[in-house]
């Protein structure tokens, strides 16, 4: 099997049940609580009876969501050789995933089975200190030339280096023999690389061109040309931009001009799902971050963006500040404050997450900032005449105060605006600085939005304060 594929239809060892069947979230999560209910009675054997009929996509969720202690004791039941079938069926993100929660002994039983590409694709997503300690279990057998693990990341990492070729000047019949010594790995290649003389990519052939071709048809006529290839440093962002971009079923990997190997489809749209993810936590400024990580990492990664917070919201108080004695003489106005405040900041993420998602999946290429801007404070302007008419009556409602209503209208429609605006113009102007719009936008904006809703609604309610009053 090749690495970064997880095989269909494939059971546990020793598990004659037939292939395992596709099954709900809502199934996942009954099997996991009674899997966790088996190991708190102490039948862990039991509980791996349950899980082993499962498909490995199903049981790695499983595990993953176990405790620490549970996932330790289920592991101890189980044989390396079922460890190591249950990595090897894993794409490399979900095996280094599961690796977390397995001990080095165990882990380095695991690995040493598999093949150096899969193994080291794993190994790169595994924490520092148990990589430390595997690297002293595993030793050294490869010898001191033994390759690096590749950069995590990267083409390197998520493509394998088993795929089929053939030379041009070969036949369709020389094709499908390369395709034969892949044994079942086959299924997972929808092209068969092209070389030349030199070993130079000069095309593919289509599975269905070559199922239908005589034996005999020349491998020039079937070829036709590559859309896209990637190098070996090519971040796995840009390889799952392009294949989105063009549809691609799989990514051919070069060192110079020659193949060196292949991104299947299930290893690219694995790292699509893991940057999709990573974007969405960076934008809450907890990216990198997993739910069963350490407390030192949540630390690590939380409480630096949670300080600088903390320094942007003594921005919000010292502009409160200014206005001490329009609030004395208005104290109802503190009641509304956080309905400006929060509704420009609500506004805003909404147009960055818009922003921030267009970045990432190449949407932006040709728009210009000034068209995308204008329409975002244009959206922004017709969402402020609904909610300042709404405030407004609730406040006149509320308070009995219209003054207070036409305040808070202007002000919440002016928010909304600058709220429209900045969500789309900070993640701009950061991808043109150079620093990812995901890690830094969030804080700015919400900083924007609450300095500029508390000076909007305060400042004209001191101009208005005998309208209030």
């Amino acid at each position: 099997m090749s690495e970064g594929d997880v095989m269909p239809g494939t059971a546990a060892p020793d598990a004659d049940l037939g292939p395992p069947r596709a099954i709900s979230l809502d199934e996942v999560a009954e099997i996991a609580g009674e899997v966790r209910e088996l190991i708190e009675a102490g039948d862990e054997h039991s509980a791996w009876e349950r899980l082993r009929i499962l498909h490995p996509a199903d049981m790695a969720l499983i595990l993953a969501g176990l405790p620490r202690a549970s996932t330790a004791a289920l592991l101890r039941v189980m044989s390396p050789e079922s460890v190591v079938w249950l990595l090897g069926q894993m794409n490399p993100v979900e095996a280094g995933r599961l690796g977390r929660r397995l001990g080095a002994r165990m882990l380095s039983l695991a690995l040493r089975p598999l093949r150096p590409q899969q193994a080291l694709a794993t190994l790169a997503r595994l924490p520092t200190l148990p990589l430390r300690e595997l690297r002293e279990l595993l030793g050294d057998p490869a010898g001191e030339d033994a390759a690096p693990a590749p950069p995590p990341d990267t083409a390197a990492s998520i493509m394998t280096d088993r795929f089929p070729a053939v030379g041009i000047a070969g036949q369709a019949g020389a094709a499908r023999a390369s395709l034969r010594e892949l044994g079942d790995d086959r299924h997972h290649y929808a092209r068969v690389l092209v070389v030349d003389d030199a070993g130079r990519l000069a095309g593919q052939i289509a599975m269905a061109d070559l199922a239908l071709a005589e034996p005999d048809t020349p491998v020039a006529e079937l070829a036709i040309p590559i859309v896209a290839t990637a190098s070996l440093d090519t971040p796995a962002e840009e390889c799952t931009r392009l294949q989105r971009h063009y549809g691609l079923a799989q990514l051919p990997v070069l060192d110079g001009e020659q193949p060196v190997g292949v991104i299947l489809a299930g290893s690219l749209l694995s790292a699509a799902v893991e940057q999709d993810t990573r974007q969405m936590l960076q934008v809450a400024s907890v990216g990198g971050e997993t739910i069963d990580g350490p407390l030192s990492a949540s630390i690590r990664t939380r409480l630096p963006w949670l300080t600088v917070n903390l320094a942007t919201t003594f921005l919000a108080a010292a502009t409160i500040a200014l206005f001490e004695s329009t609030l004395a003489q208005v104290v109802v106005l503190a009641a509304f404050l956080p309905v400006v405040a929060g509704q420009g900041g609500i506004g805003g993420t909404q147009t960055l997450t818009l922003i921030v998602r267009s970045i990432a999946l190449g949407e932006l290429v040709g728009v210009r900032a000034r068209r995308l801007l204008t329409r975002e404070a244009t959206l922004g302007l017709l969402h402020g005449v609904w909610l300042g008419v709404l405030v407004a009556v609730i406040a006149i409602l509320w308070k009995q105060n219209v003054g207070l209503g036409l305040v808070l209208a202007v002000a919440m429609l002016g928010n909304m605006v600058i709220a429209g605006f900045v969500g789309a113009a900070v993640p701009l102007f950061l991808r043109r600085a150079g620093i990812d719009p995901a890690v830094a936008s969030a804080v700015i904006v919400t900083t924007a939005t609450d300095v500029f809703g508390f000076l909007l609604f305060l400042g004209i309610a001191s101009a208005a304060i005998e309208l209030i009053t």
